[in-house]
């Protein structure tokens, strides 16, 4: 089980955080309907790149995916980018920048 993935996307010059949830956020209803797990995404850009000081970020969208099986990281991406961007993966325009 994979903890987080942090991914840079080119086309949309945006991050793209993905974490594993702690099944705190499973309803009943939830787990009746199959769900066994979720994922927590939140998208963000660069308010400015200044060297000189931290790189700010500002949050521009958040969410959460369920799943009815346990995900590697790489399926909690690709579910989480196409909730996301309500567009289909594309493995060409997305680098993975960090995996715990």
């Amino acid at each position: 089980m994979f903890s987080a993935i942090l991914a840079w996307l080119k086309s949309k010059k945006t991050f793209l955080k993905v974490q594993s949830g702690t099944g705190d956020n499973l309803l009943k209803e939830d787990i009746r309907e199959g769900y066994v797990d979720y994922c927590l995404w939140s998208t963000f850009r660069p308010d400015c790149i200044d060297i000189d000081d931290e790189l700010d970020m500002i949050c521009l969208d958040s969410g959460m995916f369920l799943f009815k099986d346990y995900p590697d990281a790489m399926t909690a991406l690709r579910a989480c980018y196409t909730q996301a961007f309500d567009d289909a993966y594309d493995e060409s325009d997305v680098t993975v920048l960090l995996e715990e």
